[in-house]
């Protein structure tokens, strides 16, 4: 009989993962549950868990993969109660916003089992009504594992993401905070605050049904879940006082060019953030130094196939590589250059684990 997958939290993220597995792969149970007995009900009905469970120790009990998707805030206090009743085989993730915290509660309860995630795909709307089978295509799905994640905890929420249709990269805990801060939880801020503005002037009426598709695009997101908001922002209080602040920075700056007239200084500003804008999405992601790595490969068919698909699994991205042929024949020397220390690391252990012999170095940006 096939192991179940536990989802416990059917919320919009909870429940768009349970109705993509049930999409990507029938075949497996998806066992749920939800401290809201209406939500659990909700997604039994819409066919995203094949069973609803009593508590979330029963969930999670027997399972074979433990996804925590509760509020970001929960994650911890769920990890101490959940310790003792996961197989100590199961593999144990969670869809935080917020992850140093998560983390180190995370391997505290589970040690090498657990790999944190953060999958970059969400809406508006909130609750299993808004779930979607499809949330995750294309979108990005954050891995932070450490030195303790396991190559195996790793390797199978790396799978979960791809089967959702995402594209798994790895990220350290601390630069996932500092990154999310400004450009996810930064923006929900920019956007209330945009529409508060607006809504308390004078001619509040008037402003709000003139908005054009402009301020429409930009302030969407604050029509979110204002409980969940202020879980995220509690969760990475440190990261998101920080991006305030940088961005109280610029908008001072700004507003002194204004009030002196300087508009050569507000254009270079402008100039300068249009650029950005326009080159954001034509590069491929990076994070973190680029790392070497290198070994002898034989002379086979699929050899090559092997170490790409490792990378493939891993959710590394792979900068440049060549092959350089040995005067000795039958073998030649593999040469990779991998976004992130992070990732190079997780790689040289996938291929250490298929028998290669891995060298590791920095990487000469002036080569």
């Amino acid at each position: 009989m096939a192991r179940h997958v536990a989802v416990v939290g059917t919320g919009l993220i909870g429940g768009s993962i349970a109705l993509g597995l049930r999409r990507s792969r029938p075949s497996t149970p998806v066992v749920g549950y939800d401290t809201d007995p209406a939500s659990m009900e909700a997604a039994l009905r819409s066919g995203a868990l094949t069973a609803g469970a009593a508590s979330a120790e029963e969930a999670v009990s027997g399972a074979e993969l433990v996804v925590l998707a509760m509020p970001v805030d929960q994650i911890p206090a769920a990890c101490e109660v959940l310790a003792d009743a996961v197989a100590q085989d199961a593999i144990v993730t969670d869809v935080g916003s917020a992850k140093v915290d998560v983390v180190a509660h995370g391997e505290a309860a589970f040690g090498e089992r657990f790999a944190g995630g953060h999958p970059m795909a969400g809406s508006e709307r909130h609750g299993i009504g808004a779930a979607e089978a499809e949330l995750f295509d294309s979108a990005w799905w954050i891995l932070t594992p450490t030195q303790r994640t396991s190559h195996t905890a790793y390797q199978g929420v790396a799978r979960l993401a791809t089967r959702l249709g995402a594209k798994p990269v790895a990220v350290d805990p601390l630069v996932h905070d500092t990154l999310v801060a400004r450009l996810s939880h930064l923006p929900q801020l920019t956007a209330s605050a945009l529409v508060d503005t607006a809504a308390t002037a004078g001619d509040r009426d008037a402003l709000l049904g003139l908005a054009a598709g402009g301020f429409r695009d930009v302030t969407r997101i604050a029509a979110s879940n204002p409980d969940l908001w202020v879980a995220i922002l509690r969760s990475n209080r440190t990261a998101v006082l920080e991006a305030l602040g940088a961005l109280r920075g610029r908008l001072a700056r700004l507003e002194g060019m204004i009030e002196a007239g300087q508009w050569t200084g507000v254009r270079e500003f402008l100039d300068a953030a249009r650029r950005a804008r326009l080159d954001l999405f034509s590069k491929p992601v990076y994070v973190g130094t680029p790392v070497a790595l290198s070994t002898m490969i034989p002379d086979r068919p699929g050899v090559l196939a092997e170490v790409t698909t490792a990378a493939g699994e891993l959710g590394a991205n792979i900068e440049d590589l060549r092959i350089v042929h040995s005067s000795e024949g039958g073998k030649g020397r593999l040469e990779l250059v991998v976004a992130g220390d992070t990732s190079a690391g997780l790689l040289a252990s996938a291929l250490t684990a298929l028998g290669y012999r891995v060298e590791r170095s920095g990487v000469d940006k002036d080569v």
